[in-house]
């Protein structure tokens, strides 16, 4: 057994390859020869009930978590060998997942290949299960959606997705999310002197306050061209409908707003402050926690609309290819990226959410059981979510 770079100590013997507590075996052979399988049984079962609920406990943001309950890299089988990675979501977003990865087994090689997912899941199309590629790693549920919809990926090991809730998965496992992320309302809490609101908490909690209220007009900005902010639209036309969700995108482009390219270049701008930055801005939470985890002292909080398509908790998530060259490796990586010391890091380094009960939420702002999302069933996203990108071009919000 290879060496760890780690101090942990305590380790329990090599986790068998798809072993979970509570499964039976008859649930184990409908995985045999799909990500594989050991006769052998030494090890834990995965964390979480998969009950849809997605909550977990509140904690102090600056303190370690405690009482977790979640698999530990401790009790799961070593990562030894070579990966590909076709990754949809950017290198300074996830590259530092890997790494510590690699620091933490010696004998761990990770092929990145980054990209913007509509060219992963073209290139993926394209190359079928011909693809070098091991794991699509997405920046959102569409795309994942996508390569199931093509017949490219395989479903996961039982103990991986049933500690992923229902609802942050593909039903039958053939994806699961691996970090949450949750729209919001970023601003610079040193300008709101300089709109009509005095303080944050005369924040409206309606999403379509954002496009009808005049108060915003010059003000605000968001990012029209990414997988979320079309969730978010396609989730608005399920929830309020079609008619409602394009009058919302006519009244907001009324507003003179400010449209990026980039999550992170639109919170940097609020957190800048000049004078032909936004104040405020519709977009992923995690870009705003990420500027205040670097610098405590930032200017650029968040605030949440109330169960609406505004507060879409949505995932980055992860599916194996059809042939992939160490079924085991696959496995137990994804294994590693929803174990508790994966769902820390995640959220340390990345300002983003767990996806699995046990996992105590680190970071400056509000825990997801303090969230007001929509239920909202993720995997009713595909990769085109035509139906929102129609209505953004017709209404002049697309293409940037």
């Amino acid at each position: 057994m290879q060496q760890r770079n780690s101090n942990r100590t305590n380790r329990i013997g090599r986790r068998p390859f798809l072993a979970t507590a509570g499964l039976s075996a008859a649930g184990l052979a409908g995985l045999a020869g799909c990500l594989g399988e050991d006769d052998d049984d030494n090890g834990d079962g995965g964390g979480g009930n998969g009950d849809g609920t997605g909550a977990v406990a509140s904690a102090d943001p600056l303190a370690s978590p405690v009482d977790s309950s979640g698999v530990s890299w401790d009790d799961l089988g070593d990562l030894e060998g070579e990966i590909t990675i076709y990754s949809g979501r950017t290198r300074d977003q996830i590259d530092l997942v890997f790494e510590e990865l690699e620091n933490e087994y010696d004998g761990l090689t990770i092929n990145r290949d980054y990209d913007d997912n509509d060219v992963q899941v073209n290139q993926l199309v394209q190359e079928g299960d011909a693809t070098p590629a091991d794991v699509f790693y997405s920046q959102d549920p569409g795309a994942l959606g996508a390569v199931h919809d093509e017949g490219l990926v395989q479903q996961l090991p039982e103990d991986v997705v049933d500690t992923v809730p229902e609802s942050y998965r593909e039903p039958d496992g053939y994806w699961t999310g691996v970090s949450g992320r949750v729209r919001s309302i970023q601003y610079n809490e040193d300008r709101l002197d300089e709109t009509p609101f005095d303080s944050w908490d005369e924040l409206p909690t309606d999403i379509f306050a954002y496009a009808e209220d005049d108060r915003f007009e010059g003000i605000i900005s968001t990012r029209p061209n990414s997988g979320t902010f079309r969730g978010f639209i396609q989730a608005m036309v399920d929830l309020e409908g079609e008619d409602a969700t394009r009058q919302w995108v006519s009244d907001f482009m009324d507003q003179d707003p400010q449209l990026f390219s980039s999550g992170g270049d639109q919170a940097a701008a609020v957190e800048r402050g000049g004078d032909d930055d936004p104040i405020i801005a519709l977009g992923n939470s995690y870009y705003a926690a990420r500027l205040v985890n670097e610098d405590s002292n930032s200017p650029i909080r968040v605030a949440f609309t109330e169960g609406d398509a505004g507060a879409l908790f949505s995932v980055a998530g992860i599916a194996a290819m059809n042939d992939v060259e160490d079924p085991e490796l696959v496995a137990e990586f994804a294994r590693h990226l929803v174990a508790v010391e994966g769902q820390e890091f995640m959220m340390e380094d990345n300002g983003e959410f767990p996806v699995i009960d046990g996992v105590d939420y680190l970071g400056p702002l509000p825990s997801p059981d303090e969230l007001n999302s929509p239920t909202y069933d993720l995997s009713n996203f595909d990769m085109e979510l035509q139906e929102a990108n129609e209505l953004l071009e017709d209404e002049g919000m697309m293409p940037l």
